[in-house]
């Protein structure tokens, strides 16, 4: 019984010493040189410490002009004139690693480059419906689709670094509702297709307008081919991503290498540089849009097909059905009301 109270009293102690501790306000002394600790609040008491400028004092109590610090295991006074409150410094803001955080910081919404990347597709569009079969376009209307190619392209580019894993809000549920979702998921793969198609036509456009031909799949194939191996690797071999990441930096090299080495001799410098920076920015552009709307069509043919298993559960747990009115056996025709007894491959009393 002794060992308990003593064991009490302890605790009890303790629980005192670290609430007496953390009710302790930390002060700093602004006194020019030091600060003197007297054994009590008066000028006239005995100074038993000193503290530098600077330093750190735990203030217990202030009553006037005197606070009551701790000191040396016991406690001491310094004059209130020479100490003031440390604020205490806010925590420091994690690093911004990407563009999207850095951007995200100035609380700039780009959600509005939504429709204005959609006008301009629109006017894309039309663009395209205007050349025929295989015939490139030529002088205003190469520029202006050059143009409005290479800013569309720019666009979705600064749009989707600005936004990172928020790029595909409009097609949230949770944001702008089921209906909006379905509309913009639709809107969305029409003008991803629309960009795929523009992105070949425009290759096509700089490379009539250049004098000269060039093959780009070299680089269209290693985009398909690392976007691929950076799924797989993302999953299983996480190690391995850095090796893709480089090989992804090669082929891009070849084929702008490629690319520039085939339009100089024939078009000049200035040809040679707008059809590597056709290529680059467009195909960049156009590969993230459509690794984005990919990453929205799987979750769809995921949805679709789990809908489909539970239709298929549903359905046999429901009984046998006419395959030709679907009506259950044992139960009445909802629509003539007949009793059915048994469905047929062929016939119910519904047709009779």
């Amino acid at each position: 019984m002794k060992t308990f109270k003593r064991f009490l009293f302890i605790c009890i102690g303790l629980f005192i010493i670290v609430l007496s501790t953390q009710a302790l306000e930390k002060y700093e002394v602004t006194a020019n040189t030091f600060l003197n600790i007297r054994s009590h609040g008066s000028t006239n008491a005995p100074v038993i410490g000193t503290i530098n400028h600077g330093g750190i004092v735990n203030v217990e109590s202030i009553d006037g002009e005197w606070a009551k610090i701790s000191f040396n295991g016991g406690c001491g006074y310094v004059s209130t004139a020479y100490i003031r409150p440390v604020t205490p410094t806010p925590p420091a803001k994690a690093p911004t690693n990407t563009f999207s955080d850095w951007f995200r910081q100035t609380n700039y919404d780009c959600r509005p480059l939504v429709y204005i990347i959609l006008g301009l597709s629109i006017v894309l569009f039309i663009l395209r419906m205007r050349r025929g079969e295989s015939t490139p376009l030529e002088d205003t209307e190469h520029t202006i689709n050059l143009s409005l190619f290479i800013a569309v392209c720019l666009l979705e580019l600064f749009y989707v670094f600005s936004m990172g894993a928020n790029s595909i809000w409009f097609c949230t549920p949770d944001k702008i509702g089921w209906l909006w979702t379905i509309i913009n998921f639709f809107i969305f793969g029409a003008v991803v297709f629309n960009q795929w198609m523009c992105f070949f036509n425009t290759l096509n456009d700089v490379q009539y307008n250049s004098y000269a031909t060039f093959n780009w799949t070299w680089g269209i194939y290693t985009w398909g081919i690392c976007i691929i191996g950076a799924i797989i690797c993302g999953f299983f071999f996480a190690g391995f991503l850095p090796v893709i990441g480089i090989g992804f930096l090669v082929g891009q090299s070849v084929q702008t290498g490629i690319i520039f080495n085939k339009v100089l001799p024939k078009g000049g410098w200035k040809h040679a540089c707008i059809c590597t920076l056709t290529y680059l920015i467009g195909s960049t552009a156009t590969v993230l849009i459509v690794a984005h709307f990919l990453i929205l069509l799987l979750i769809v043919l995921i949805a679709l097909f789990l809908l489909s298993l539970l239709g298929k559960s549903s359905s046999s747990s429901g009984g046998k059905r006419c395959s030709n009115c679907s009506h259950l056996s044992g139960s009445s025709c909802n629509l003539s009301g007949r009793y059915i007894s048994s469905p047929s491959t062929t016939y119910c009393d519904n047709y009779q």
